[in-house]
């Protein structure tokens, strides 16, 4: 069976297997990171509890953010390993807040510890 078959059932049997929030995408590829998830929202507290959604549902789980050299949005990932090993990266991108991000420059990107995605959770609070 070639690679992106692998692939493409593992990301499937994932979707079945856990209550994951809604995809806007899902690209399927054969290079370093072959699953790549766009979750289907915009708002800082939807894409947090959507990438601990899945958080519950991968194997070595890091979080980062990167805010693009526009400036003007941030991208909440998220990278771990499907049961079966299959690696997958999530994301979802929200509105670029100064009171939110305070630290987070234009065309940078940082290591996040996944506990500041709960503090996002909860509408109004700011994990700094």
């Amino acid at each position: 069976m070639n690679r992106l078959m692998v692939f493409l059932d593992a990301i499937r049997d994932h979707l079945d297997s856990f209550a994951l929030p809604p995809a806007a995408s899902v690209r399927v590829g054969v290079g370093p990171d072959p699953i790549t998830v766009q979750l289907d929202s915009d708002r800082l507290e939807d894409v947090a509890r959507g990438l601990l959604t899945w958080a519950a549902s991968l194997d070595d789980v890091t979080a980062s953010l990167w805010r693009p050299a526009g400036g003007g949005s941030v991208h909440l990932e998220l990278s771990g390993r499907t049961p079966c090993g299959i690696p997958v990266v999530v994301y979802g991108g929200v509105w670029f807040d100064e009171a939110t991000f305070p630290d987070l420059p234009a065309g940078m990107r940082q290591d996040m510890p996944v506990f500041v995605l709960r503090q996002w959770n909860s509408p109004g609070e700011v994990a700094a």
